[in-house]
């Protein structure tokens, strides 16, 4: 299988700090998020970072100059990597959206506040009080049913449709490209 990884840091092997990708944080600690199109992989190769900064407009009473947080624009880097074919469940309906069928699965491990108020789901945008221990679930209840991972069919990303996949772990994969995104 031909994969797209896109991540903002550059990596050198695929281990569980590879995960840190722009995802939607909710689901983003699940597993490896990639595509087979190189485009829709971009979102997942930019973002924004943290950084303090020296002000050139804020200074303190004795002159110095303020530290202050600003947010910088990060882009960075879409890796092309061959896999081999995993066992992976597949969220595809003609009826309702792959990824509504995917998140009500993953919902039966949430808690959400004032759950015992009302029956919350992620359609409500609760706050989620469990998140890495519902993704460990939903995680460790595929990996039993003997799955590497799944696949969203039909995913909407951007003014993009792709089918999105996110592997459980990636052993070994082959690199062939590292591209940074600015040269898309």
């Amino acid at each position: 299988m031909i994969a797209y990884f896109g991540t903002m840091n550059k990596i050198e092997d695929f281990t569980s700090e590879a995960k840190v990708q722009n995802v939607n944080n909710v689901i983003g600690t699940i597993g490896f998020w990639l595509t087979t199109d190189i485009h829709s992989a971009k979102p997942y190769a930019t973002g924004t970072e943290t950084v303090y900064q020296k002000s050139e407009t804020e200074f303190w009473e004795d002159g110095a100059p303020k530290v202050i947080q600003v947010e910088r624009r990060v882009t960075g880097f879409i890796y092309k990597i061959f896999i081999d074919e995993p066992n992976l469940k597949i969220y595809d309906s003609n009826t309702v959206d792959s990824y509504e069928l995917f998140m009500n699965e993953r919902d039966k491990y949430c808690e959400y506040i004032h759950a015992r108020k009302r029956n919350f789901t992620w359609k409500d945008e609760a706050i989620l009080l469990n998140m890495e221990e519902a993704n460990e679930k939903f995680r460790n209840s595929l990996i039993r049913q003997g799955y590497e991972g799944f696949v969203i069919r039909n995913y909407k990303l951007q003014d993009r449709v792709t089918d999105l996949y996110c592997l459980f772990s990636i052993n070994s994969p082959l690199i062939s490209d590292i591209i940074p995104v600015e040269t898309l």
